[in-house]
């Protein structure tokens, strides 16, 4: 009896030291601090700062041979291309000249442009106007705007529109390319002709009449 009694006991306390140590256990889990930690990012490109953004695209026009008069012109009418004093006082069958250069500017796009012929300024003589005729193309440089000059383009495959040509006339076909951050530079050479036509020669209405076409490059980044 005797040993029973304390087996009884001895398991009584081994389940209470047992429970114990559940209870122990339970209470040292529930009684952790969790740890914590915050991670941000934010959005780059590139090498630091590397901050996300846009490209630019801008196109530049230079009207004289001078080095450094670039500038933009980007409302109508715009530059004003020099077809010398003779074209003041045309009679048919003269031809007059003149150009304009460009370029994109520094930190730029490329881009490619294409001619578009416009109205003619406001107090035009429309009759002077329709009796006009053009050509346009890419020459070497302002030295070259001249009739070799566009000879050499229609032969290099760089006419940008044909000898004869209306003043409303394009070729929508004819773009050309400007690199990116001023890295090539083309001058366009514009020809403007009272053609030596009987109905030019006769026509006195013509006489003393004034008129300036207007023309624009479309410009579309790359």
């Amino acid at each position: 009896m005797g040993n029973h009694h304390g087996q009884a006991t001895q398991k009584k306390a081994i389940a209470l030291s047992a429970a114990g140590l559940v209870l122990v256990a339970g209470a040292t889990v529930t009684s952790l601090a969790a740890w914590t930690d915050t991670e941000w990012i934010f959005g780059g490109a590139g090498a630091d700062p590397g901050l996300i953004g846009t490209s630019s695209f801008n196109v530049q026009q230079n009207v004289t041979a001078d080095a450094t008069s670039w500038t933009d012109r980007e409302t109508r009418p715009g530059g004003r291309i020099d077809f010398s004093a003779e074209a003041s006082s045309l009679v048919p069958g003269e031809t007059v000249y003149a150009f304009v250069r460009l370029r994109t500017a520094s930190g730029s796009d490329a881009g490619d442009l294409t001619l578009n012929a416009e109205a003619p300024l406001e107090g035009s003589s429309q009759l002077l106007y329709s009796a006009l005729t053009y050509q346009a193309g890419r020459v070497s440089g302002p030295q070259a705007c001249n009739a070799v000059g566009l000879a050499q383009s229609l032969t290099e495959g760089k006419q940008i529109v044909a000898a004869g040509s209306a003043l409303n006339a394009v070729d929508e076909e004819r773009e050309f390319e400007l690199k990116a951050d001023s890295g090539n530079e083309e001058t366009l050479c514009f020809a403007l002709t009272l053609p030596n036509t009987e109905a030019n020669a006769a026509n006195k209405q013509l006489q003393g009449q004034a008129a300036s076409p207007v023309w624009n490059f479309e410009a579309i980044s790359k």
